[in-house]
């Protein structure tokens, strides 16, 4: 039974680095690139369509160095379609561990200074959009799509890009004042790898288990 078990927590074990490769079992990067920016979530950091003046919605996003070199890494923003007078309008908050980096319009952001990161480290950033609450009836069911994108740059070469997607849209009819949004961008495929590689190993556990009680009724 012990041998059994054992079995089936190596193979927990063996599976985490597939199911979730942001991240090794034994803390070390999966990376054997120099320059290697990663994101999480690396999707959708916005994804919103019902949002009313004043409205905000606070997401964090992490940033992470897997790679084998020290790089300095900029966030810029770029428009991706959709409404370009809501764009023109939307708030961009930023903030970090110390306090804030940017806050102005969406379309008026120019990127962050460079920030450094060192191999196997990470950082934990803070995106804001407002929905000014001066905007009228003529912004309603406008939606917006942007990305957010993330370059990496080391001290003597090598360049690598991340970016997360942003969409954006005003409800079809305001009413009412402004309010937090709740999060929706979540890592969901990766909680559904790491569910169903669990349900494996317990169904390969029980199996082993059948089968040596099996053997044991035939002794």
């Amino acid at each position: 039974m012990k041998k059994i078990l054992l079995f089936g927590i190596t193979f927990i074990l063996f599976m985490l680095p597939f199911v979730y490769p942001g991240h090794s079992v034994s803390g070390e990067t999966n990376s054997e690139s120099e320059i290697d920016i990663g994101i999480t979530p690396s999707e959708y950091l916005f994804d919103i369509e019902n949002m009313k003046p004043g409205d905000w919605a606070p997401r964090e996003i992490v940033v992470q160095n897997n790679g084998l070199k020290e790089f300095k890494y900029v966030t810029t923003v770029q428009n991706e379609g959709g409404s370009k007078k809501l764009f023109n309008e939307l708030l961009l908050e930023i903030e970090d561990g110390n306090g804030e980096i940017y806050n102005g319009k969406l379309t008026d952001f120019k990127g962050i200074s460079p920030r450094t990161l060192a191999p196997s480290s990470d950082e934990k950033l803070t995106f804001t959009i407002r929905f000014p609450e001066e905007l009228g009836n003529d912004f309603q069911g406008l939606s917006s799509n942007f990305l957010i994108i993330f370059t990496a740059e080391g001290n003597n070469s090598g360049t690598d890009e991340e970016t997360s997607g942003g969409v954006v849209g005003g409800d079809d009819s305001f009413s009412g004042g402004g309010s937090k949004l709740p999060v929706t961008a979540t890592n969901m495929f990766t909680y559904l790898l790491i569910g169903a590689a669990l349900v494996v190993a317990g169904g390969i556990v029980l199996l082993l288990y059948r089968i040596r009680r099996l053997d044991n009724k035939r002794v």
